[in-house]
């Protein structure tokens, strides 16, 4: 036999899924933001970083006024200077 529940206790079931379900995602998602944005402010020149795609370099440059980096991915004896832009950088390393 199978118990009838009334359709109010339905509903809170629901909202109660579903305000665990925004815990669960935004909170994350929040502090990611937050370890990310702090990154990004303390990088500077000197810093070993990671772009988006892959290249690994040290910062030799950072132009203020365009939100720019100039990175050298080459080696001391041919360096390779390659300009990204701020949004380009994954990690510090």
């Amino acid at each position: 036999m199978l118990l009838a529940m009334p359709s109010w206790s339905m509903y809170v079931i629901f909202g109660v899924m579903f305000v665990g379900l925004i815990v669960m995602t935004v909170i994350p998602q929040r502090k990611q933001k937050k370890k990310q944005a702090e990154m990004m402010s303390s990088i500077g020149a000197g810093d070993k970083i990671m772009t988006i795609g892959g290249l690994v370099g040290t910062i030799k440059e950072v132009v203020e006024g365009a939100d720019r980096y100039i990175i050298d991915c080459g080696t001391e004896e041919v360096p390779n200077l390659i300009t990204i832009v701020k949004q380009a950088i994954r990690t510090k390393l």
